[in-house]
């Protein structure tokens, strides 16, 4: 431990998140302050499966293509894909944009027919929202793992992150991918979007890119941005449960400018500007009854302290 935490951060809090992080299934766990590591360890070093937070790291994706000018989030998807892609009528689904599918208000199920007001109805829909892998390859004709490596897991020292195929597959026979990492791994993101999107007097996110990416994306859940949460609206929607409204923020165990990737097993990516904090957290792979247990919001009142 150091002398430069804060004084929401010090070892009797680190220490008690940390064993907490221990006995519960934590893979990795890595907390940075101000650039300086003050929490990393591997219980298992072995990449895992991040689910959902794989999503924050594809929007940072897009908006990279975005400064190479090979797209804009306002695009339709029709100028990217060839039309009928969906099972909704040629006028509805000319009205899909890349921010749509990001914000999650598709108007779609899962098997993409029509679901509720494209643009309104906020709804977790996996399947539209790998299209958006499908276009950054089209347009580089590179595959999703080249492209990473050269945008962003190679200018970064990711090492250990990589795509893979899983088993489902896209109505149009695409395989779905998934994301293995680290927590290190992850923080690396985390102290990109900590900076503006500025690596190493490089810029690899354009600031304005990260600014819409975490704003509210919807008026049914203005929690969520372009893949990524926030925590400053008053109330949100669980991924499992659109249509219930929660209220408060997603962590009001945390500041409000915190802003995370978050996935399954409560694999998480967290930045707090205000604190200059960053915190990785990977899971052990487990069944699904183990998979309820509650993780995320217990560690950050450890953390910091909060009643």
């Amino acid at each position: 431990m150091t002398s430069t935490i804060n004084t929401e951060l010090n070892e009797a809090s680190l220490a008690r998140a940390l064993e907490f992080a221990r006995e519960n299934h934590s893979a990795q766990l890595v907390v940075t302050q101000a650039g300086e590591t003050i929490l990393n360890t591997s219980f298992d070093p072995t990449p895992v499966d991040i689910f959902a937070v794989q999503k924050g790291l594809l929007s940072i994706l897009i908006g990279i293509a975005e400064e190479k000018y090979l797209l804009e989030p306002c695009d339709a998807i029709n100028h990217h894909l060839d039309p009928e892609w969906t099972n909704l009528s040629p006028w509805t689904e000319a009205s899909l944009t890349i921010e749509r599918l990001l914000a999650m208000t598709t108007g779609m199920d899962d098997e993409l027919n029509e679901l509720g007001t494209v643009g309104e109805t906020w709804r977790y829909n996996n399947t539209a929202y790998n299209y958006l892998k499908k276009i950054l390859t089209l347009h580089t004709g590179m595959t999703l793992n080249q492209l990473s490596d050269e945008w962003l897991f190679g200018p970064l020292g990711m090492t250990e992150t990589r795509w893979i195929d899983r088993s489902q597959r896209l109505p149009d026979g695409t395989s779905i991918s998934g994301l293995t990492s680290t927590a290190s791994d992850l923080e690396k993101i985390g102290q990109l979007v900590l900076n503006n999107g500025n690596h190493r007097d490089t810029n690899l996110v354009p600031s304005h890119y990260l600014n819409q990416m975490t704003a509210p994306g919807s008026e049914e859940n203005p929690a969520w941005g372009y893949c990524w949460w926030n925590n400053n609206q008053p109330y949100h929607r669980n991924p499992f449960k659109e249509q219930k409204i929660v209220e408060g923020t997603i962590l009001p165990q945390a500041p409000a400018d915190l802003v995370a990737a978050r996935g399954l097993l409560e694999n998480g990516l967290y930045i707090v500007p205000s604190l200059q904090l960053v915190v990785a957290r990977t899971a052990l792979p487990r069944s699904p009854k183990e998979s309820r247990e509650k993780f995320e919001q217990p560690f950050w009142k450890l953390l910091l302290n909060t009643e």
